[in-house]
């Protein structure tokens, strides 16, 4: 893939990916699971990747899912010793893996990445809030329409029908973004379509009304 074509989470950071390893994945393989040594970090040059945690009961949450000129595993860079959640391949792709150490090694050499890197990590703290704030406030619905406008708004291809989320998306995955059973997540997913918002098939969902399930996010609790 062309990577002049990829807009990077941290721009100025090609040189360095250069010499990181590339590593082809297929879909619902795992890049690393929590508990593991945490020594490198990722740029997904193609693909979609999952990022999640699970409790002691086996509840998994996970956060918005990552795309092509992303960043995961950025936590190893602050001291992380062992990681916190797992990451998983949504679809076949290809990520390139960088040592902690070279990583560190580069950005002392570029000093104006590291307000990047900052604006970074400001970007993830904000994340965490975000979905700290739906499970305590909003129901499961309201999380459920607002998860879906973001991965519309990210990862949406439009077309005739609607605003196509341009991978392979389940139920189980969208429960596991907010913090839902699969079983509600699903009831949920079926009034929506029922109010006609979404037609969803195998592995698809097609936004038809962005007005109306943006309404169904009720109001902003930031």
């Amino acid at each position: 893939m062309d990577q002049g074509r990829i807009r990077w989470v941290i721009p100025g950071i090609e040189p360095l990916l250069e010499l990181g390893e590339r590593i082809h994945v297929a879909a619902r393989d795992l890049l690393y699971r929590q508990g593991e040594k945490s020594t490198s970090v990722f740029f997904i040059e193609s693909g979609t990747v999952k990022l999640s945690f699970i409790d002691p009961t086996g509840k998994r949450v996970s956060l918005p899912p990552r795309g092509p000129g992303d960043m995961f595993g950025e936590l190893s860079l602050i001291g992380e010793r062992h990681r916190s959640h797992d990451a998983e391949a949504l679809e076949e792709g290809t990520v390139i893996q960088i040592h902690r150490d070279h990583f560190l090694g580069f950005v002392r050499t570029q000093p104006a990445l590291l307000l990047q890197l900052l604006e970074l990590f400001g970007q993830r703290i904000r994340e965490l809030e975000g979905l700290v704030q739906d499970l305590a406030f909003r129901d499961i619905e309201s999380r459920l329409s607002r998860q879906l406008l973001l991965l519309s708004s990210e990862y949406g291809i439009k077309t005739k029908n609607g605003i196509l989320i341009g991978f392979r998306l389940t139920h189980r995955d969208l429960a596991e973004m907010i913090g839902s059973a699969r079983e509600n997540t699903t009831m949920a997913l079926n009034r929506l379509a029922r109010q006609g918002l979404l037609d969803k098939r195998r592995y698809q969902i097609i936004i038809k009304d962005i007005e109306r399930l943006r309404e169904k996010c009720g109001p902003d609790k930031s």
